[in-house]
């Protein structure tokens, strides 16, 4: 999934000769804190809510508090990875995308890339998560698959991250059963340490209402 595929047409770009009031209404009404500048199809800056407030006269315009250092974006054939990771870094609620010449094609709201971040990786789907724990140099993700597919299960997400400080890995897989207690066993045979397991419909259901309360706090 890419970041032409997140774009929403539910927010407009504001013009560098728009009044502050009407950005801080669009603020207002889209429930975001960013909006990107647009001039000739060109992203030309980028305005904060903050900003608007602590330096924006109603009766000026939006230029002369837009930032135009540095101005975040994402191009419209990045991965939704690199998307979240722009969102993270630099605390957006929007991120501007552009094509390969520059040319402004829309924005993409925290609400949304979540939204489909989470069908990315496969939340909605039942199943259970096990989060594993082992050193760097034993990970492998062929042999972590071959272990669950013996099983007659799948794999439906993968995430991991090393430890601080450490050379260990953590590694979290969602799988497609309710009921892993053989493949946990499997991974005890092969000697790879299972950290912890949410199992069943109880863990999905527990799951998605968090999301959900997640979506609702954005929508405030």
């Amino acid at each position: 999934m890419h970041a032409i595929d997140l774009i929403t047409q539910d927010i407009p770009p504001l013009r560098p000769q728009d009044d502050v009031s009407r950005a801080l209404d669009w603020l207002e009404e889209f429930k975001v804190s960013h909006l990107p500048v647009v001039s000739e199809g060109r992203l030309v800056g980028i305005v904060r809510d903050q900003d608007l407030i602590d330096r924006g006269d109603p009766r000026g315009t939006v230029s002369g508090v837009m930032e135009q250092v540095e101005v975040p974006f994402i191009r419209g054939n990045q991965h939704i990875y690199e998307v979240m990771k722009l969102f993270s870094e630099r605390g957006l609620t929007v991120v501007p995308v552009l094509d390969e010449m520059g040319v402004y094609l829309g924005s993409i709201t925290e609400h949304e890339a979540l939204k489909r971040l989470s069908e990315v990786v496969n939340i909605n789907e039942p199943g259970s998560i096990v989060v594993l724990e082992m050193n760097q140099v034993d990970y492998s993700l062929h042999q972590i698959a071959r272990i669950v597919e013996s099983n007659d299960a799948k794999v439906l997400s993968v995430y991991s991250h090393t430890l601080p400080e450490s050379n260990r890995l953590e590694v979290t897989l969602k799988i497609n059963r309710p009921d892993i207690s053989d493949i946990l066993q499997s991974f005890d045979r092969y000697e790879i340490q299972v950290k912890t397991t949410y199992q069943g419909s109880r863990f999905h259901d527990d799951l998605r209402g968090r999301y959900d309360e997640l979506m609702r706090f954005i929508d405030l």
